[in-house]
């Protein structure tokens, strides 16, 4: 019986249009390798580089492939080389033991790594090696662009600042004016830092929404080979802070704002450490710093209504859509009614949604229902420990591939450090030249400051992603407190709000054969419940 093997290919950005390093030429090789070879080829899994990395662990059909693995589905793992797998050393171990662990056997294209001493050592050499490779290509782009910048040149990574567009102007990428934009940009900063003649001053959202309105081309509209994924002409608050907090619309465009950990997280470079470089303005600076001091402003004191207190404010959504809803309060005859509304239905989102959602819920009914249905956990001991023990389980189940992972970290930091004593037997048996078990250990010791590296990282992923039996007994000593203060409870808003914040309450709410339904989750179950409907 022929053995069953997958084919894994992976390209990252520098890969691209390379001979044999595109995902196709990867796949061909692995392909032929294994018919050579007379196996079975049961899958191709193919990881593109759209927002993945070879450092990662969290990428598709690298976890697809792991799952079947474990659920003994092959028996041989074909890839063109080591780098496809892992651009990292302590990444390449954990895979490598995972799979080993489940029976799997690894194929190299382009390496034969056989399990001996001297075919560790090459692959782990040339695991080095790839990770090296990684880091100086990192390295050497990010100083090639720092370079262009300071000798005046754009980077702009692929496309222009809305209202403008990118041109070789003396041999230098520039920012040349579109100026159909331009007049946009100077209508929002207008509207927004001086109003208009109805308005002294327009919100995003307004703005967002008049532009919306006037169907006026966002960038999305006008270039080819954007992903939009809203209608023609359609405007949203967050690009238009963006745009109001854009200096180069100043005259100033700043390279390395930004950067990314080694946590993959976006993360603001100190400001001395930007690299500007001078643009065409199509604002004054004036009129962009009175645009700042209008953001703060309305960052501290923010237009809400905070009038009528909504148990479930922005924890409820729409069920038709998937839209958040809304505190509404009318006065009909001088009495307030306040409402959940979906916002999509209603207009007030940033940006048009089709929803047919008309009706409002009753926020009262909706949150006493929520209430009611909280007080059940906190009254009942028992239930509420059942519930957090189901709780607990289902984490267990989703948190299983990382304890998984965890449980190979373990093994490799243990073998390595297990190497790492030998090691300093051989040196004081003097049987082996100084430098090279000095050489060794190095290697050793630096293994085993990766894989300590990915090992606190995973148990930092899990401590957030799992209760500990203290926060459990937190939750069942303030429920037993709020059960022995119902009475209490039931009449102060905000112990009720530090409740529903603590158990994560969420609510969707749904018509369904003319009755109105609200579906409540928290971190302790879910139910649904009917909610009393009202004309509105």
């Amino acid at each position: 019986m022929s053995k069953r093997a997958v084919l894994y290919a992976r390209v990252s950005g520098d890969d691209r249009g390379k001979e044999g390093r595109n995902l196709d030429g990867q796949l061909d090789m692995c392909r032929e390798y294994a018919q050579a070879h007379g196996w079975q080829v049961l899958a191709e899994l193919a990881e593109d580089d759209r927002g993945a990395s070879g450092a990662a662990f969290e990428l598709p059909q690298l976890n697809r492939l792991l799952e079947m693995a474990r659920a003994n589905e092959f028996d041989l793992l074909v890839t063109r080389e080591i780098d496809r797998l892992s651009r990292n050393l302590a990444k390449q171990l954990i895979v490598e033991q995972d799979l080993k662990q489940a029976g799997v056997e690894i194929e190299y294209v382009m390496g034969d790594y056989p399990d001996t001493p001297e075919g560790r050592l090459n692959k782990h050499i040339r695991a080095t090696i790839a990770e090296f490779e990684r880091e100086k290509i990192k390295e050497r782009m990010v100083r090639g662009r720092r370079l262009k910048a300071k000798a005046g040149h754009v980077v702009a990574h692929g496309r222009a600042p809305y209202g403008y567009r990118l041109a070789e102007v003396d041999g230098k990428r520039a920012l040349m004016v579109d100026e159909p934009e331009a007049r946009i940009v100077r209508t929002i900063f207008q509207w927004y830092t001086m109003g208009d003649n109805e308005d002294r001053s327009l919100s995003l959202i307004k703005i967002a929404k008049r532009l919306t309105g006037m169907q006026v081309p966002t960038r999305g509209d006008t270039d080819d080979g954007i992903a939009k994924q809203r209608g023609y002409g359609e405007w949203n608050r967050t690009t238009i802070r963006k745009m109001l907090k854009r200096e180069t619309y100043a005259g100033t465009f700043y390279y390395g704002k930004v950067h990314q950990n080694n946590a993959g997280r976006t993360v603001k470079n100190p400001r001395d450490t930007w690299i500007p470089v001078e643009v065409p303005a199509i604002v004054s600076h004036e009129v962009w710093e009175a645009a700042q001091r209008q953001l703060e402003e309305n960052r501290r004191t923010p237009r809400r209504n905070v009038k009528y207190e909504y148990l479930l404010r922005c924890r409820a959504t729409c069920a038709s859509c998937n839209a958040s809803m809304y505190g509404k309060t009318v006065n009909p005859n001088g009495k307030p009614y306040s409402y959940y509304a979906c916002g999509a239905a209603s207009g007030r989102l940033d940006y048009a949604r089709n929803c047919d959602q008309t009706k409002w819920f009753r926020a009262d009914r909706v949150d006493d229902a929520a209430w009611e249905w909280v007080k059940t956990f906190l009254t009942d001991p028992k239930s509420l420990r059942l519930a957090l023990e189901e709780y607990q389980a289902e984490q267990d189940r989703v948190n299983a591939p990382l304890h998984e992972r965890l449980a190979v970290i373990e093994d490799l930091l243990a073998d390595n450090q297990q190497q790492l004593e030998r090691l300093l037997e051989l040196y004081l048996a003097g049987d082996f030249p100084k430098e090279m078990l000095v050489e060794r250990k190095n290697r050793l010791e630096s293994t085993i400051e990766k894989l300590e590296k990915e090992r606190s990282a995973s148990v930092t992923q899990l401590e957030t992603q799992t209760l500990t039996e203290e926060q459990v007994e937190g939750l069942e000593h303030f429920a037993l407190r709020v059960a022995e203060g119902l009475k209490h409870a039931d009449e102060n808003f905000e112990t009720q709000q530090r409740v529903i914040k603590m158990l994560d309450v969420r609510v969707m709410l749904a018509i369904e054969d003319g009755e109105k339904v609200a579906y409540l989750r928290c971190m302790l179950g879910e139910d649904s419940l009917s909610v009393e409907i009202t004309n509105t």
